[in-house]
């Protein structure tokens, strides 16, 4: 029994670590998204959008605010630089050049 007991405070130290982490990071997203001119209410599902893509495994979109080839509003790698590319910026999406900003 008291291994059972060790185990679930384990857990919810674990647990509630996590979630104040993923809190965090939620502000940190939905403050970066109204900064960048988003609404209240659109930087809200995305934030909430990216954050349940993190929780899912087997979700690999991106932003492309999130890639290291989009810089001054324009992706470097695919478009042209006399092309925007804003509109594209906070959608999730799979690009095959993407590279994480401050990736591994």
């Amino acid at each position: 029994m008291r291994v059972f007991i060790t185990h679930i405070f384990w857990y919810w130290r674990n647990c509630d670590r996590s979630r104040t982490k993923e809190e965090a990071r939620w502000k940190r997203r939905y403050d970066t998204f109204v900064a960048e001119g988003l609404s209240q209410d659109e930087a809200h599902d995305l934030a909430s959008q990216m954050t349940r893509r993190d929780n899912d495994i087997g979700d690999d979109r991106r932003l492309c605010f999130e890639c290291v080839f989009y810089a001054n509003k324009y992706c470097t790698k695919i478009l042209h630089r006399w092309k925007p590319s804003q509109q594209l910026r906070f959608i999730l999406q799979r690009c095959d050049h993407f590279a994480l900003k401050g990736g591994k």
